[in-house]
């Protein structure tokens, strides 16, 4: 009976943490997008300025949480959204191609989306 009370234990914390997991990335990755589609919608505005503050501070945050995004997403996941993300700044800084700039930032927010989407406990992920 131990047995069996200690493993739904380890199973409901296991659960628990996973879930715990899942709401925070996506909390996270909410938040990212926010300010990502506020700095499309001031390119669109000509404002320049506006639309590099807000992604510098996207990357500041997505940078302030690497360490937890390393231990629990793949590597790979994460510097594609960092090389975009620096893509992105990079076309910001010439404010010249609006087009190229919506092209990166939908590319971050796309990959933002398939984050969350690989950590969701889904038959498409188990299997």
């Amino acid at each position: 009976m131990k047995r069996l009370l200690c493993s739904v234990a380890l199973l409901a914390a296991l659960v628990a943490g996973c879930s715990l997991h899942v709401w925070y990335l996506s909390h996270e990755t909410q938040s990212l997008s926010a300010q990502l589609e506020q700095a499309g919608e001031a390119v669109q505005q000509g404002d320049w300025e506006k639309a590099y503050d807000l992604t510098q501070n996207a990357w500041k945050n997505w940078e302030d949480q690497m360490f937890y995004l390393h231990t629990t997403l793949h590597h790979d996941d994460i510097d594609g959204v960092s090389t975009a993300f620096q893509e992105a700044l990079a076309i910001l800084e010439q404010r010249e191609q609006p087009g190229e700039y919506a092209a990166a930032n939908a590319r971050i927010l796309y990959q933002l989306e398939l984050l969350v989407e690989a950590e969701l406990p889904s038959l498409q992920n188990i299997l």
